[in-house]
């Protein structure tokens, strides 16, 4: 029985050890992720809780941004990975054999949001049309 209690609190002291020394590896992490058309996007990025935005580089010397840089990079390098770009999506015939879900028109963008360690989220978009991602730091709603 006390050794059962024993590992019960080694178990419980190893979470908050590793809560409290590494905050930036739990708080960002992505929340959600999709497709939109880049002018739902924009319109979203220019709502009045848009902090900042930009392109990738800028994201390294953002004020607003606290977090691990390499880990939003690894993301938009990986974001188009699975889709298909296609000159129209739906159910065409030019997109025969191709899954509507792995359809990415030149209108869309896939994105990814995730948690800030300061509270704040990060959406990171990326369009075909474009060499590299985008993003814009906004606060939650």
């Amino acid at each position: 029985m006390m050794a059962k209690f024993r590992w019960m609190v080694r178990l419980a002291v190893l979470t908050i050890l590793l809560t409290l020394l590494n905050p930036i590896t739990f708080a960002q992490t992505p929340i959600r992720r999709g497709v939109l058309l880049l002018n739902q996007v924009r319109m979203l990025s220019a709502r009045s809780t848009t902090l900042s935005g930009g392109s990738l580089v800028d994201l390294r010397t953002d004020p607003n941004f606290e977090g691990n840089y390499q880990t939003i990079v690894d993301a938009a390098t990986t974001i188009l990975n699975g889709y298909i770009v296609v000159k129209h999506g739906g159910y065409f015939p030019e997109n025969r054999g191709i899954p509507r879900n792995q359809q990415l028109s030149w209108s869309e963008v896939v994105y990814y949001i995730f948690t800030l360690p300061n509270g704040k989220e990060l959406f990171l978009y990326r369009s075909p049309l474009q060499n590299t991602a985008e993003y814009f730091i906004r606060r939650k709603d």
